[in-house]
């Protein structure tokens, strides 16, 4: 995603960071349904077995985790939960609204990004995604409807004036709720366009998907770079994913 952290390894990618749907099959995802590769109740290393791998997204893909550099165009934690990407760089918000929730009380996994080594309007998607898993189911719904109600406050617009050319530019948000698989949450969808005079040909599609089910919170965010007039298919093509992943997680 073009309104994104700039690392290292020259990926641009949501700073958690970190969907409704179609079915549609991304490449290189298995035609037949996963088997789950674990169960409630879960465990950090259990979770992390069911997140999306490159193998996911298909050739080209690699996976690193995030370094925690606080030099990030937009920083979150890698230990808190994605709530209103972007927001903490904008002017012009009038609610008071957090970008993420550090939760009290969890055991975070960390932040695990996979993607394309070059981001483009033609390259793969780059995957954000974490998990937080607590000692008991009641602590992880608490901790989850803290991430809904501060996601909630999240404004349907609002502008970056100033930054990095990456940032600047018109944000629009929407969100609904999904369930699958046992798990519930909700899907954020942003689209991040730029100024006129800086980039009038691509825009920024990033659907972030926050869910929760016993004992833990799972995120991941899908970010495309496409290019302007191509429809906006982030939201299909996650769905599709979190199938995957949410299946493998049992």
């Amino acid at each position: 995603m073009r309104g994104a952290d700039r690392k290292a390894s020259g990926w641009r990618v949501t700073a958690f960071a970190g969907g409704a749907f179609a079915i549609g099959v991304l490449a290189g995802c298995s035609s037949g349904a996963p088997q789950p590769l674990t169960k409630p109740p879960y465990t950090a290393t259990s979770v992390k077995s069911g997140l999306v791998t490159p193998a996911d997204l298909g050739k080209g893909a690699i996976e690193v985790e995030d370094s925690d550099h606080a030099s990030h165009v937009v920083y979150t934690p890698p230990t808190s939960i994605p709530t209103c990407p972007y927001v903490q760089r904008s002017e012009d918000v009038k609610v008071v609204v957090q970008p993420a929730i550090e939760p009290v009380g969890g055991n975070p996994i960390g932040r695990f990004i996979v993607g394309p080594q070059r981001v483009g309007p033609t390259s793969l998607p780059v995957i954000t995604q974490g998990a937080v898993v607590f000692q008991s189911p009641a602590l992880a719904e608490d901790t989850m409807n803290t991430v809904v109600a501060e996601s909630a406050k999240c404004p349907e617009t609002f502008g970056v004036l100033g930054g990095p050319p990456s940032v600047v530019g018109d944000y629009t948000v929407g969100s609904k709720p999904i369930e699958m698989n046992g798990w519930k949450g909700f899907a954020q969808h942003l689209v991040h366009t730029s100024p006129p005079d800086m980039n009038p040909d691509t825009y920024d599609d990033l659907v972030t998907v926050v869910v929760h089910k016993a004992n833990a919170i799972v995120y991941v965010g899908y970010a495309q770079i496409k290019t302007v007039g191509q429809r906006a298919d982030t939201e299909e093509k996650i769905e599709t994913l979190m199938t995957t992943t949410l299946a493998r997680l049992g």
